[in-house]
């Protein structure tokens, strides 16, 4: 949770300083802005290189139950995956912003310590294998304000996450101190988790771009109670009037309890890290 503060903190403090910086020096010479500020579609396709913490809990009421997958089964916790990102203007101030990307993550390692999964237990000493995956889909309805300013745009607006998560487990089960043989133990869950947000793009000139945004929601919605944090700042250059490439610094936090059939238990998972792109505009 501090290191989401943090990363709201500067959000803020960033987009604070740049809104008071005035353009006029740059209006005088030149009325250009940034082709974003003025394009319809924007398609961003990139890669994503992020550091990664994922833990859960299924089915379980001991302190063993919980699963550290970078801890306990060696899962790499770094490791580049591709994204797609999109925006549409329609109409004078309203817009839609989509996202996706997807993770995948494995390992192997020796338990120093019994793991529980449902009513299974795996031993200490174990060899197991572990994987995790992520599928996470983003739409975004947002709404434009101070559109008189050229040089800005800021707007607020409500959409969803809609998480696809999976894990396994596998080694050798004991069930009641009984060798149950090595078996996979496996929890997928669908997370639609809705959120408001607001985003802000600053035209420092024709050619370069600051861009920040924030998702974010707490709540106990059905099957679901936690938190959500999605933001990132980034730059982008524009060498061409539809052609650009951008750098960014992403952050995804996810903290939830669930009451499933499937996965009664909790995931909390933790991704940052740098991204580049290649951006379309028209």
């Amino acid at each position: 949770m501090q290191a989401s503060r943090n990363l709201v903190t500067a959000i803020i403090a960033t987009t604070l300083s740049l809104g008071f910086l005035s353009p006029v020096a740059e209006a005088q010479s030149s009325p250009d802005v940034h082709p974003w500020l003025d394009s319809t579609f924007i398609v961003n396709l990139g890669g994503f290189y992020p550091r990664k913490e994922f833990t859960i809990s299924v089915d379980g009421e001991s302190s063993n139950n919980e699963i550290d997958f970078d801890r306990d089964a060696g899962v790499v916790d770094s490791e580049a995956t591709g994204t797609i990102n999109f925006h549409w203007r329609f109409g004078e101030k309203w817009s839609m912003a989509g996202q996706y990307y997807a993770t995948r993550d494995s390992g192997q390692a020796v338990l120093d310590h019994d793991i529980e999964i449902r009513d299974s237990v795996i031993r200490a000493g174990s060899n197991i294998g572990a994987g995790a995956e992520l599928d996470l889909f983003r739409v975004f309805f947002g709404r434009e304000f101070f559109t008189d300013e050229p040089y800005h745009e800021f707007g607020i607006g409500a959409g969803v996450h809609w998480l696809q998560i999976g894990a396994f487990v596998e080694g050798e089960i004991f069930v009641n101190d009984i060798s149950q043989g090595f078996k996979r133990e496996t929890a997928k869950a669908d997370l639609p988790l809705p959120n408001v947000g607001t985003w802000y793009w600053r035209s420092l000139s024709p050619h370069w771009l600051f861009t920040a945004r924030l998702d974010w929601f707490s709540a106990s919605i059905d099957e679901y109670s936690g938190d959500l944090w999605n933001a990132g700042v980034g730059i982008q250059y524009q060498p061409w009037e539809n052609l650009g490439f951008g750098l960014s610094y992403q952050y995804f936090k996810i903290d939830v309890d669930l009451e499933k059939n499937n996965w009664n238990g909790s995931v909390a998972l933790e991704q940052d890290g740098p991204a580049l792109s290649v951006s379309f505009n028209w």
